[in-house]
């Protein structure tokens, strides 16, 4: 239905474009005597508004590039959530373009500063989290205002010339493409860590002072103390981020960051974010604080319940999907095997030489980079007693990887009686019934174990999935005292490679 569709509206979309351009060229020769002689009666656009062209769209650019992705890493990866910042970016365009005269300049320009000032002030309390419906239209909002300022300011530079107006277009085009391209391209190769929001306000602070200059010290002393205010955001968090950053490390999957701070009295405690998401704590002290799992996989979590009890008195074999620090291996024993999936090439450095959850685990280690789900596809079956499926702690949830074709892969590769278990902590999506939905398609149980938080030996409240055909794991004392069976909620379908949604499962 999707490819009829785009097909017909691009169908659609060609027959008008040979309407207009067949029109356009029956109307050239009626134009141009008029066009020289409305070109006659105007001076020709200053080389300061033809600059202007470019950078007010790049403003706007980089303020949809840097929220949207912000959005999307940081707030909620709900699918198809970049539409919201592009609608918004397209409706100033349209705004802009066809009632210029909207809104006063001097309301926008006032509520542009608010803007800037409180998306400043969330960057700068990172422990602070905002309802997501708040966030996102906070967001949007804040979008809105400073593309409608770009964009409408770049309207009242246009050139009164007619034969100017193809260059401002263009200019106008290439503005918007190039300020993409900073935030997509540029700065993830210049900057070691995520200044992109920062950066675009202080952008825009810069572009509001260059257009309001010729209205009066009023409004260039006001801009001039918004732009101060803004580097300073991105000096601060330059800072913040380089206190206490021992290795880090930037690519397509993100900001990679691990910090070193004093825990324990007389111990030191490393820790390795993506973004603001954390992926495992080690202490160093004694060996066996440093061989201890902490964060999301403490002893009694729903994946150390499987990994004390899955196999009593054999070597084991584990399959793990998502590295981070390699907490997990600190449950190896010898003659285990401990297979790792990581889809991002800067986590196995990281968890290799910077932490030593590896090094020090008795089990024997396996890395294989790539996409979990694609590298078991092409493997021969594993035999796993448990497999980790640890990829949904963050606000990006790799939904490939819970489908039913995905829980047929896990099944191919575990052993019988293997276990499935799927971390599913996470603030703002409720990933248990479509998971016990999958368990229930595939024939297994699925149960959920939750432990909560002792901050004091850096445990976090963690919340598991555990699926299996193994009654007698089930039943054990030690897994029924945390265990609860699985709810599966109402109306829920299950998920597979063409239908999922994360919408009826969001805390809204």
């Amino acid at each position: 239905m999707q490819r009829i569709g785009w097909a017909c509206g691009f169908a659609v979309f060609a027959g008008l474009s040979i309407t207009l351009t067949w029109k356009t060229r029956l109307a050239q020769s009626v134009a141009r005597p008029a066009e020289a002689e409305d070109d006659a009666n105007h001076p020709k656009t200053p080389l300061s508004h033809k600059i202007l062209w470019v950078l007010l769209p790049l403003g706007a650019a980089m303020q949809l590039s840097a929220v949207t992705s912000y959005l999307t890493a940081n707030i909620a990866a709900i699918p198809l959530l970049w539409i919201l910042p592009l609608a918004v970016y397209l409706v100033t365009l349209i705004l802009a373009f066809q009632f210029p005269h909207l809104l006063p300049r001097g309301l926008v320009a006032r509520l542009l500063i608010v803007m800037l000032g409180g998306l400043a002030y969330m960057l700068s309390k990172t422990e602070v989290s905002l309802p997501l419906r708040i966030s996102i239209l906070f967001f949007l909002f804040e979008v809105f205002v400073s593309c409608f300022f770009c964009h409408s300011e770049a309207v009242a530079l246009r050139p009164k010339r007619a034969s100017e107006s193809t260059l401002f277009y263009l200019l106008f085009a290439a503005g918007g493409a190039l300020g993409s391209f900073v935030i997509g391209i540029v700065s993830p190769l210049v900057f070691r860590f995520n200044y992109d929001l920062a950066l675009t306000f202080l952008v825009t602070a810069l572009l509001a002072i260059a257009v309001t200059w010729n209205e009066g010290w009023s409004q260039r002393m006001l801009w001039a103390v918004a732009t101060i205010m803004m580097a300073g955001l991105v000096s601060w968090l330059h800072i913040a981020n380089q206190r206490e950053t021992i290795a880090a490390v930037r690519n397509f999957y993100g900001t990679l960051r691990v910090r070193q701070h004093h825990g324990y009295p007389g111990s030191v405690m490393r820790t390795l974010t993506n973004g603001t998401i954390q992926h495992g704590t080690q202490y160093f002290g004694t060996e066996q604080l440093r061989r201890t799992p902490t964060t999301y996989y403490a002893e009694d979590s729903g994946v150390g319940l499987a990994m004390r009890f899955c196999c009593q008195g054999r070597s084991r074999r584990i399959g793990v999907i998502g590295l981070g620090a390699g907490t997990l291996a600190a449950y190896g024993r010898a003659g285990d095997d401990i297979r790792f999936y990581e889809i991002n090439p800067a986590v196995a450095p990281i968890a290799q030489n910077v932490f030593t959850y590896i090094r020090d685990s008795g089990a024997h280690i396996d890395i294989v980079e790539g996409d979990g789900r694609l590298s078991l596809l092409h493997e021969d079956p594993q035999r796993f007693d448990v497999l980790v499926v640890d990829a949904f702690s963050g606000d990006a949830i790799p939904l490939h990887l819970l489908t039913t074709q995905a829980v047929a892969l896990y099944r191919r590769h575990l052993a019988p009686g293997g276990i499935l278990a799927f971390h599913i902590s996470n603030q703002h999506v409720d990933l248990e019934p479509p998971i016990a939905l999958l368990a229930a398609a595939a024939g297994m149980k699925a149960v959920r174990v939750a432990s909560g938080p002792k901050e004091e030996i850096g445990e976090f409240g963690a919340t598991w999935m555990l699926v299996t055909d193994d009654a007698g794991f089930l039943a054990r004392p030690e897994v029924a005292a945390h265990a609860r069976l699985a709810v599966i909620k109402d109306g829920l379908k299950v998920w597979t490679d063409d239908y999922s949604s994360l919408l009826p499962v969001l805390h809204w």
